[in-house]
């Protein structure tokens, strides 16, 4: 008896988990720009700041950056804390590789934390230099 026991409890886990970050995923449906952004210890641009958006739908991304485009997917774990986003360029200058990072969404604003591929997860929502970390933070645009 306990053996179905258990394993209709992981079912119900692995469930509520998917749901929580199907949640998350909504929330994050809908086109952002950008109000501040470090990279490296150091601000971006105003200019940039100004020209990026992020479009989400799903758990897919497209970001915009003056000239530059970039696409892929993402994948959310919102039951670790911080919460946990990786994401996986298709287009970009990250192609084909997967960044680690940390993410929170807080009436709307989405704050996202990233460390370059290859690299561990953030832990916290700053970044230093010299260690390639990019910090974003999104406000929903109204449309």
């Amino acid at each position: 008896y306990v053996l179905p026991v258990l394993a209709v409890g992981l079912l119900i886990a692995v469930n509520s988990s998917g749901g929580d970050a199907k949640t998350e995923l909504k929330k994050l449906e809908g086109t952002w720009g950008m109000v501040s952004g470090e990279a490296k210890g150091e601000k971006l641009p105003e200019s940039t700041i100004k020209s990026a958006k992020l479009t989400i739908v799903g758990d897919k991304h497209t970001v915009k950056v003056g000239e530059d485009t970039i696409i892929g997917t993402h994948k959310l774990d919102p039951t670790k804390k911080p919460k946990a986003i990786d994401a996986m360029d298709t287009e970009g200058p990250f192609k084909g590789k997967t960044t680690f990072g940390i993410y929170k969404v807080e009436k709307g604003v989405f704050t996202v934390c990233f460390a370059p591929p290859g690299k561990d997860r953030p832990k916290e929502f700053t970044t230093k230099s010299g260690t390639g970390e990019l910090l974003h933070v999104w406000k929903l645009k109204k449309e």
